[in-house]
Order: structure tokens, then C-alpha cells, then sequence
């Protein structure tokens, strides 16, 4: 048995909306299969056919221009998913982006995917179209008691030597989860699974997770027996990190070689901490080219704030930071509006930008702590909103924030002895008046 609900995509601007419909329809219960990349090998071709065939929705994430390659590219992946869905007559639901239509040239073999019902959907109102793909849309259930015996059947798979099990089981234990059945988890065994589907199959998606582990564990040496992770004879801290690094950047590059474009990314991240900018540039180049947020973000600041050689240049970081913004990713929009934040024309657009980033679960600390500092700067200063901000950054780890909160919380206490002392004073004259 394979998952409940599949997500078919494109990365470049449908990324981002697919990996938050997978986030909240797990939070939700349901089984889900969204894989992060769509890889060029005949293994993962079967594999995802298997799973849309023991699906019981396909959710089509459909960005502007989402389906003009599917129209003259038979091996176009995302075409392949949708024929493949409407073959064995799945339920299909087309998420429909901003700005998407339908083209009128879709192939025969997909043209049925216009007649499907389907939502249209953006972030300003996802919660009433979520709510409507569940209660109305799709087929699937949540069972609750179920997904222990999906978990047995996972582990069935994975023992006959499925790859995309072995890798969905070694993320399972890691943490302790599958949809509601929870579980101690167990990091050696996640680990060892990762290690076989990488390989026996060359599962790439799985090299991914397995340099993730590296540099988590460079990260935190203490991870290092819980995964098992081998270190040999190595014993100083500074070795062992270089060593986790160079088989974290060795994997991912390793990921990488089948275009799994978040790889780039992770392997420009490990080389900038390296101080290698330029080297890093051009990793994050080959992720910002398939349109992937986080690598447009970073690019954005090098060259916004020029690093090791990389001369800055503002346009060219206003040009990256935009198309992250186009995809509403958060650290885009608050990178921008700190870089406009001093243009007085566009303070108003700072503000706006920050405020979508400053509050609530998912909140950036520190655009928190740019609008108060914002609202404590203005030609008429807002020192309410100004500590609110303050306060709620200092609590999520803005050191500086404290020291704002302080000063803030100060010059309100002196505003209020000085109407204080005005209110006495005029008492005073007054009773000297009543005297007179």
C-alpha cells in the first residue's frame, strides 16, 4: 500500500506551494507522497508510477505557466504524472497559483485535466481553500487507526528492497512519526536505511538526507553515536567536523549530479561558511536557475552585501530577491525590505513587507525587531507598538532586542513623569488661582 495523496509539481514556482500542501495535509493525518526533486532514472520513474497508482488523490500544483513545457515534451515529468493519474482514473485536483490558465494547446493526452474540479489558491487565503480541498475535494480519509498498519506495510516494502520506502521509513524514524502513529525514534536505524537505499539503489533523494545527517552532525557532535555515524580514529573535534563536512559536501554533490537542484543550495551553503564566495555563487546560480527560493535569496544577499571578492551589486539583488518574493518566500521578503528600508519613498513598502514576516508562529525574528525599531524611529514615534515588537523578538533570541526594550520601556516611563509633572504643575496653578 503507498500513500493516500499524491503531489505532482513543477519545481520552478510550484515548489514552494507543493512543500506547504504536504506540510499541512501531514499535520492533518493523511499519507502523502511529495518528493523533493523529480529525477531523470528509470528506477524513480517506476517508483512514482507505483505511487500514483496506489494513490487515491493527485494534487496538481499548477504555477503561471506551470503546463507550457508538457505541451511538446512527451518526457516532460510533470505531463508523464498527470497521464499517468488520468490513465488509472484518479481523482484528480488541480491547484490552480496566481496568475495560472489553462493553455489552449494542451495535448490530447492531458487535456481532461481542465475538466477536473479543482481550487485556486494563494497564501493570503490558503486556510479557506485547505479547508475546502479536504471537507470537499478529495477522497481520502483520515484513519487514524490505520496508520500503524500502513507503518507495517512501509516496513514490508522496505524490506523487499524499495528505495522510496526505505527512504520514507528512514525519515519516519528519525522522527518518531508516521502520519499519527508515533513511535520512539530510533537515528541508528534511519541512518542504516538512508545508507542502503542509497547504496544498493543509487536513490539520490536518499544521498540527500544522508548529507544532511553529516552536516547536522558537524553541526552537533553529539549526534554522532546516536546516528552511528563511523569517525574512525579520529578524536579532535576539529578534524572530525572537517571530516563530517567533506562527506556532507561529497554526498550532496553526489545528489547534485541528478539535478537535485536543492543539493546545489546546500553545497553553495557549506562553501560560503568556507569563506569560498565566489565558488559558492555559482552552486546557488545553478538552484536560483530552476527558480529554487532559497538560492535566489542567496544570491540576492551577495550581491547585495558583497562578499569575498563578489562585487555588490544592487540590481542584481533586487532582481533575485524579487523572484523569491514572486514565490513568497519569507527570508526573500525580509532581505528586500531591509535593503529599501532607508529609502524614505519606500518605507511604507518596507513596513508592509515586514509586517508579513513578523508575526505569528512562523515569524523572522529579527524582521520583528527591524519594525519596532522602525516604529520607534518615526518622526512621531510609536513606543506601544515599538515594545510589542521588541518584546516578542527578545523572546524568540534577538539579543539586541533587549536593549531596544529597555530604552523603549525607559522613554515611556520619562513621557509619563513628564505629563506627570505637568498635571501637577497645573494643579498647582490652579490652586493659586482659587487663592487669588
Amino acid at each position: 500500500m503507498g500513500c493516500q495523496i499524491f503531489i505532482s509539481y513543477r519545481r520552478e514556482g510550484g515548489e514552494i506551494m507543493a512543500a506547504f500542501l504536504n506540510e499541512r495535509l501531514k499535520q492533518k493525518g493523511y499519507d502523502v507522497f511529495y518528493d523533493v526533486e523529480t529525477l531523470n532514472n528509470g528506477v524513480f520513474g517506476d517508483n512514482i508510477f507505483e505511487e500514483i497508482e496506489s494513490s487515491n488523490d493527485v494534487l496538481v500544483v499548477l504555477p503561471q505557466g506551470g503546463l507550457d513545457r508538457c505541451i511538446n515534451n512527451s518526457e516532460d515529468w510533470v505531463r508523464k504524472e498527470v497521464v499517468h493519474a488520468i490513465e488509472h482514473q484518479k481523482n484528480i485536483i488541480p491547484v490552480m497559483m496566481r496568475n495560472f490558465v489553462f493553455p489552449q494547446n494542451l495535448p490530447d493526452d492531458m487535456k481532461k485535466l481542465a475538466d477536473y474540479n479543482g481550487v485556486s489558491v494563494n497564501m493570503e487565503y490558503f486556510d479557506a481553500v485547505f479547508t475546502k480541498l479536504t471537507n470537499q475535494l478529495l477522497i481520502s480519509k483520515v484513519d487514524y487507526d490505520s496508520d500503524e498498519e500502513r507503518f507495517d506495510e512501509l516496513r514490508q516494502r522496505a524490506k523487499e528492497g524499495d528505495p522510496v520506502a526505505k527512504n520514507k521509513l528512514a525519515f519516519a524514524y528519525e522522527h518518531g512519526q508516521y502520519g499519527k502513529y508515533s513511535f520512539s525514534p530510533n537515528l541508528s536505524v534511519a541512518f542504516q536505511l538512508y545508507n542502503e537505499a542509497y547504496f544498493k539503489t543509487s536513490y539520490m533523494p536518499a544521498a540527500y538526507n544522508l548529507a544532511d545527517i553529516y552536516e547536522r552532525c558537524a553541526k552537533d557532535l553529539t549526534l554522532i553515536p546516536e546516528y552511528g555515524v563511523d569517525i574512525g580514529e579520529l578524536r579532535e573535534a576539529g578534524e572530525i567536523k572537517d571530516m563530517l563536512l567533506e562527506k556532507a559536501y561529497d554526498y550532496y554533490a553526489q545528489a547534485a549530479s541528478c539535478n537535485l537542484v536543492p543539493a546545489y543550495y546546500r553545497m553553495g551553503n557549506l562553501l560560503e561558511q568556507k569563506g569560498a564566495f565566489k565558488e559558492a555563487l555559482k552552486n546557488y546560480q545553478k538552484a536560483a536557475d530552476a527558480e529554487y527560493p532559497p538560492a535566489l535569496n542567496a544570491l540576492g544577499y551577495i550581491y547585495h552585501n558583497g562578499f569575498g571578492g563578489v562585487k555588490v551589486d544592487i540590481n542584481e539583488a533586487i532582481k533575485n530577491y524579487q523572484k523569491a518574493i514572486d514565490k513568497e518566500y519569507p527570508a526573500a521578503i525580509y532581505n528586500y525590505a531591509m535593503l529599501i528600508r532607508t529609502d524614505q519613498e519606500k518605507e511604507d513598502e518596507a513596513v508592509k513587507l515586514l509586517r508579513k514576516v513578523a508575526y505569528g508562529e512562523n515569524a523572522i525574528p529579527l524582521a520583528t525587531y527591524a519594525l519596532g525599531h522602525i516604529y520607534e524611529n518615526k518622526p512621531k514615534p510609536d513606543l506601544r507598538n515599538a515594545v510589542i515588537c521588541y518584546e516578542q523578538a527578545f523572546a524568540r533570541g534577538v539579543r539586541e532586542a533587549g536593549v531596544a526594550l529597555e530604552r523603549c520601556r525607559n522613554t515611556v516611563l520619562l513621557l509619563k513623569d513628564h505629563d506627570n509633572a505637568g498635571d501637577r504643575k497645573e494643579e498647582s496653578t490652579g490652586e493659586k488661582e482659587n487663592r487669588i
